[in-house]
């Protein structure tokens, strides 16, 4: 007799292959263009060249020098440097990107397996939130850090019956690898882990004893990067600051973040169906979640609510809790209704939605890899060594479909130039800037550079001798504009939304 195909039970050998083709799938935007429209992206591309080359290059040591320290914020500055031996930098790059899909899909994958026992289709839903808000900001470490936290959520739940003191390894391992990863992924492992163990010493009325131990063997492996950060060097330069809190009704707004692309009422539309149709679906009880995780998302969801949207030096920090909330409800679920043809309409209907966001998706990114060539030809006539101020409104720090903000710091990869923007900020990042070049950039900040030269509001006599250190200055802005005076400046390279010109004699406006 022949069995029907049942999506909430598969071999290994199925839910591989359906795997590894969503997988691939998701891949195809990553190959129509160089340099990927992540907002970020090109400051990270331009940091592991840095990285990975200054031993090497006298040109940047004279501007940049390493800066490594304990930093909770290097998964790709530890990864990357090291591929640039064997592949170029945007291939390089972009290896990264898919190792972090491979992740994001498989911890849900993995703590499904760990908690039902079983491989499933259902659980690769996750390649639907691949493509989210974050990945447009370019928020990679987070992203990498997110994945590898439920993959070792999934680690922790396989081996809960496991011997104390593999636990207590495998516990330590997670932690140091996931503080070196990213910080607020570290901290949304420990919150699920915590929560994980809180709920079985509940639902086993467990004697105190026995509940402190186990408690011990959970906090343990966290406490210690926990002391790394608060006493290590990353520490001090990383809990410095602002805290501030958005309205409480941005948290009703925020969740639609894994949804939103670059098409709001098609965003929407998909956000509301997803939604709809995973509320029905538990409604009917058809869907249901795994008792041990209850805890671990209610937990998840409180601290989502008492977050604040700016944190230490990260910004947006709130933003970054409702995605880890989807993939792990994600994870956690499983369908249990005995009707494997409506979950197969579920599932097929989940892979139309994946196709056309993701044809939504390379359409976008192929349109912005035609504009990025040519920018990139443009920085590559740029004399090595050159020192490049750049200018840019408030309104170009957002998302867009071909974001420019960053691409300037391109040509500290490029040619060896000094470029003012690049991501360099103590207890953040592994490289930092030359104490005179340090100041040089804080002497002239792109805004009032583009106030200067764009809104006509001239600079300043300090701000002029700053100008007359620099060889050239990139102008980028989400929109099209024109120079309201060009004075001390000589056309090099015009787009409409990228302008970069040689600094004369006069030097200013």
């Amino acid at each position: 007799m022949v069995r029907s195909f049942d999506p909430a039970r598969l071999s290994f050998r199925r839910f591989a292959a359906l795997f590894a083709a969503l997988f691939l799938l998701s891949l195809v935007p990553l190959t129509l263009t160089g340099v990927l429209p992540l907002v970020d992206y090109p400051n990270h591309l331009a940091r592991m060249d840095i990285l990975a080359r200054l031993p090497q290059a006298p040109v940047l040591q004279s501007y940049y020098a390493l800066a490594w320290r304990p930093i909770p914020d290097l998964a790709m500055d530890l990864l990357v440097p090291p591929l640039l031996r064997m592949v170029p930098l945007l291939l390089a790059g972009k290896l990264f990107v898919a190792l972090t899909f491979f992740l994001l899909a498989a911890g849900p994958a993995a703590l499904h397996r760990a908690l039902f026992g079983r491989w499933s289709a259902w659980p690769c839903l996750a390649f639907l939130l691949l493509y989210s808000r974050l990945l447009l900001w370019g928020f990679l470490n987070y992203l990498f850090g997110l994945g590898l936290a439920l993959c070792a959520l999934a680690a922790w739940v396989a081996l809960a019956e496991r011997r104390p003191a593999l636990r207590l390894a495998a516990g330590v391992l997670f932690a140091f690898a996931l503080y070196f990863a990213h910080l607020m992924a570290f901290g949304i492992y420990a919150v699920l882990v915590v929560g994980f163990e809180a709920g079985a010493l509940w639902r086993r009325r467990a004697p105190v004893g026995g509940a402190l131990r186990a408690l011990a063997l959970t906090l343990l492996p966290l406490a210690l990067p926990l002391a790394l950060f608060v006493f290590g060097s990353a520490g001090g330069a990383g809990m410095g600051g602002a805290v501030r809190f958005s309205p409480l009704w941005r948290k009703l707004d925020l969740p639609f973040s894994v949804f939103d692309l670059y098409h709001r009422p098609f965003d929407v539309a998909c956000f509301v169906i997803a939604v709809g149709g995973l509320g029905l679906a538990y409604g009917r009880r058809w869907l249901a979640l795994a008792p041990a995780m209850a805890v671990p998302l209610a937990l998840l969801f409180l601290v989502y609510l008492a977050m604040p949207t700016q944190l230490m030096t990260a910004s947006g920090v709130d933003r970054r809790l409702p995605l880890a909330l989807f993939l792990t409800l994600i994870g956690s679920s499983a369908w249990v209704a005995p009707l494997p043809r409506r979950e197969g309409v579920y599932l097929a209907a989940a892979a139309l939605l994946l196709a056309v966001r993701l044809g939504s998706v390379a359409l976008s990114w192929q349109a912005s890899g035609r504009e990025y060539h040519a920018i990139v030809a443009g920085l590559e006539t740029v004399p090595i060594g050159s020192r490049i101020a750049v200018a840019y409104p408030a309104a170009a720090v957002n998302v867009s479909a071909t974001p420019t903000l960053h691409l300037p710091v391109l040509a500290a990869a490029l040619r060896q130039a000094f470029v003012p923007t690049l991501f360099a900020y103590a207890g953040q990042q592994p490289v930092a800037l030359r104490p005179p070049y340090r100041a040089l950039a804080a002497a002239l900040p792109p805004d009032r550079l583009w106030a200067g030269f764009v809104g006509g509001a001239g600079l300043d006599a300090a701000e002029r001798a700053a100008l007359r250190r620099y060889d050239y200055v990139v102008f980028t802005a989400p929109r099209p504009f024109a120079l309201a005076t060009a004075s001390g400046l000589a056309p090099a390279f015009q787009m409409p939304r990228f302008q970069l010109y040689r600094v004369t004699a006069a030097a200013a406006p």
